[in-house]
């Protein structure tokens, strides 16, 4: 066997040779990595939730399935809202779920005036245990969310839904 590969014994490579794949800087990888990351989670809709703005809580005990299942959420609509007296926290909303309207108590005065109550769409915890609040009846419980400063956002449906719709 004088010869390997189709070239004599011997033969000089007198070509230089090329580089056919370039080494790459890993610092660069990593920066294009988190680019493409970022780009995609803006495209997803989640905006690339930076750390300011992120909150973490302490958990609450986990609970079952069935518990959960033991919770009744509705879209609710509020048809009338007025201040609780003696409250500085407190408004009272009238609010239809489906053809059933209930009294709701919310300790939401500071964020929201009983005007500009009238005609939201909020989720509402709809079979919670009627309690008094400042001596006014409340039958249930208006989901809001809260930030690290405090304020208070009801929760609402993305999308017109009717009163009294199930959340699930």
């Amino acid at each position: 066997m004088d010869h390997f590969g189709g070239y004599v014994n011997g033969t000089k490579v007198t070509d230089k040779p090329e580089i056919l794949f370039a080494r790459l800087d890993m610092d660069e990888v990593k920066a294009k990595a988190e680019e493409i990351q970022k780009a995609q989670a803006v495209a997803n809709g989640s905006a690339a939730e930076t750390e300011e703005n992120v909150i973490d809580i302490e958990a609450k005990p986990e609970i079952t399935f069935d518990d959960f299942t033991k919770m009744q959420f509705q879209v609710g609509e509020i048809i009338a809202c007025e201040e609780v007296k003696k409250s500085k926290k407190l408004l009272c909303s009238q609010v239809r779920i489906g053809s059933e309207v209930k009294q709701i108590v919310s300790g939401i005065k500071q964020h929201y005036s009983a005007e500009e109550m009238v005609g939201k769409k909020v989720m509402v915890l709809v079979n919670l245990k009627p309690a008094k609040l400042a001596g006014v009846l409340s039958e249930g419980m208006l989901l809001c969310a809260e930030d690290a400063d405090g304020n208070l956002a009801l929760v609402t449906p993305e999308k017109n839904m009717p009163a009294g719709a199930e959340i699930c």
